[in-house]
């Protein structure tokens, strides 16, 4: 909407958006070619596999130094926000892989990890379909979300020029590494050269995207990765990007030369609060020497409670920041992007609330129900609505002197191709191979051999042992089943909406019952109970370790390899008698993937060449890692 609002053209959104999903064109070809490294690469990068680990080991990094939480500790809301949640517990959304089956709980995790142990796309009809599940969540994420990616983007921190090098208007950034605008040879050197739009989120003024001028001094090329502003001029450049400043902000940087030659900046006048601002606001700040003024008269209990309630105020207060979210999105519909009074206030009504609980100002209980009540009659522009919303109050009109809104201009063409996608998609495990990979039965087939030969000759020790082994998984796969078959009293009130980045939302067992209520129950439920079948499996089985004719590693083997045979056994004729062209493995996965894929690599050999050279961790990566262990 700033682009759109400062000039850009709507037809440079649709076109971007075409040579987006160009993306996933390649991976069709790249499917067709049985190119797994090529797949790899896509999902390990598009799917964020090396922040996922990253953030799970930072959290081990802070509990070796001593910075962590009580365990006993529970928040309801973690599981949704914390990405960098504590790896030994079901409160977080960063879990990591089940302790027993070494189940990958993230989609993109598990399908990076299948093709590294050799399987492919078209040899394996599992990870075919979770390969199908990623990428409609990819072009649902990119279409629905209009997150359009451009190559010709970066972000870095913002920082100040010291030196006082540059000029008022000026920036200076150079790369260290290789990146999407660096392939223009202007730029081989790391360093941006021209015309640039910078920006930092939340974009919700014109002037929180602004075109500057990059420039190339010599004094300045031992910076790297950083962002440079003048100090020179009226106010900092990064206070005009939606007030920020130098202490960690990251501004997002464009070179695409469609959006850059027909950006405009806009009125500066927008980078500052509307007149009369302040006096909707209330301040609930005070001086740490007042704090002890005021609790040093009070006796201990009186003390801590005061104390208490002086601290957790910023944090109990209702917040408005995403009421006034919604309220700016229908006014910039309403009264023309960001021309308005009206919206030029709700805009910064919104930054001040989202940063009140660090600022201590707080929006007026009255001018919020003033606010809120010049837009209760209605809804959320349908353009910005999440689909199948159909929400509950009036659809609000843009003016025709306004012009068509970019989202109304985009959405047609967005829905025409997302359409048109998910079709391709879903056609693609087509040809995968449904017969049972040879590599994984192995171990059950042999040791049928070998008990088979034993009983010939009057020794059915081992044929009874075998059996015990295959009767145990047969009755685990029974309780996999009974998740997805038996009712519960009491369904979630959370529905399972945020399922999309786990194959519990795609690939869930062919047995299952349209019945069933399993999804609807809260995310980190659902991952319990699949844990709950795998510990079973890995624990349940009494005297693994007293077995004669099998060590234990062996009887795991053997179990995992009948688990896999047993669950395509099930899932061939569930598929059958649905109509099904292919049914699901996902319980032999979940239970045993470790072993499942020790096994494929063993019998396939992959090669680590094939995705040593893709395995480079970023910098940021490498300098995190070096700064815990120093």
């Amino acid at each position: 909407m700033n682009f759109a609002h400062n000039g850009v053209p709507h037809t440079v959104f649709s076109e971007l958006l075409q040579e987006s999903l160009k993306e996933v064109d390649r991976l069709f070809e790249e499917w067709k070619a049985d190119d797994a490294v090529s797949m790899w690469d896509l999902v390990f990068n598009k799917g964020g596999v090396g922040h996922i680990r990253k953030g799970r080991h930072a959290q081990v990094f802070e509990r070796i130094f001593g910075n962590f939480r009580d365990t006993e500790e529970t928040d309801e809301t973690s599981w949704a926000s914390d990405v960098f949640g504590s790896p030994l517990d079901l409160d977080t959304a960063n879990i990591g892989p089940d302790p027993n089956s070494g189940w990958p709980m993230e989609l993109a995790e598990q399908i990076v990890e299948l093709f590294q142990a050799g399987f492919t796309t078209s040899n394996c009809a599992y990870l075919a379909s979770l390969m199908r599940s990623y990428l409609k969540i990819e072009v649902k994420r990119m279409i629905q979300g209009c997150h359009i990616p451009v190559k010709r983007s970066a972000e870095a921190s913002a920082a100040p020029d010291f030196s006082g090098t540059l000029k008022p208007g000026e920036v200076f950034f150079r790369s260290s590494q290789q990146c999407g605008w660096v392939d223009d040879p202007v730029m081989a050197d790391g360093i941006v050269r021209g015309d640039m739009i910078i920006f930092r989120y939340p974009v919700r003024t014109p002037s929180d995207g602004r075109l500057v001028k990059a420039v190339d001094y010599p004094a300045l090329r031992n910076f790297t990765d950083v962002l440079l502003f003048s100090i020179h001029g009226e106010r900092s450049g990064a206070s005009i990007l939606a007030g920020g400043n130098y202490d960690g902000d990251t501004i997002h940087m464009i070179t695409e030369p469609r959006i850059v030659k027909a950006f405009k900046n806009s009125s500066l006048k927008f980078a500052n609060p509307p007149e009369g601002f302040d006096e909707c606001l209330e301040r609930t700040t005070c001086r740490g020497r007042e704090v002890l003024d005021a609790l040093s008269s009070l006796n201990e209990v009186e003390h801590l409670r005061e104390l208490q309630m002086i601290l957790l105020e910023p944090v109990t207060r209702e917040a408005y920041y995403g009421r006034y979210s919604t309220l700016t999105d229908i006014s910039t519909y309403i009264y023309g992007s960001y021309n308005s009074d009206m919206t030029h206030y709700l805009s910064y009504m919104f930054s001040n609330e989202l940063d009140a609980e660090k600022s201590g100002t707080h929006v007026l209980k009255a001018v919020w129900d003033k606010d809120s009540s010049h837009f209760r009659e209605w809804n959320l522009p349908a353009c910005l609505r999440k689909p199948g919303d159909e929400g509950r109050k009036k659809e609000p009109r843009r003016p025709w002197h306004l012009g068509p809104f970019v989202l109304d201009a985009l959405n047609p063409f967005a829905r025409d191709q997302e359409k048109r996608y998910l079709d391709l998609i879903d056609k693609l495990d087509e040809d995968a191979d449904t017969n049972c990979d040879p590599a994984l039965v192995a171990p059950v087939d042999q040791a049928d051999m070998r008990a088979m030969r034993l009983k010939a000759t009057g020794q059915d020790g081992m044929w009874y042992e075998l059996e015990r082994l295959k009767r145990f998984v047969e009755g685990n796969r029974k309780s996999w089943a009974k998740l997805f078959t038996e009712q519960r009293g009491v369904r979630s009130s959370q529905s399972s909406i945020r399922l999309a980045r786990t194959s519990s939302s795609t690939s869930h067992d062919s047995t299952t019952s349209d019945a069933s209520d399993f999804f609807q129950l809260p995310k980190k439920t659902q991952i319990q109970k699949k844990r709950e079948i795998a510990d079973e499996f890995w624990n349940g089985f009494d005297g693994l370790d007293r077995l004669v004719y099998f060590s234990e590693d062996e009887a795991r083997r053997v179990m995992t390899s009948y688990a896999y045979h047993h669950a395509h056994e099930k899932a061939q004729r569930s598929a059958a008698a649905n109509g099904r062209p292919k049914g699901s493995l996902e319980y032999a996965f979940v239970v045993a993937f470790k072993i499942l894929a020790e096994l494929k690599r063993k019998h396939h050999s992959t090669p680590v060449d094939l995705f040593h050279d893709l395995m480079v961790p970023r910098r940021s990566v490498r300098d995190e890692g070096r700064i815990g262990l120093n």
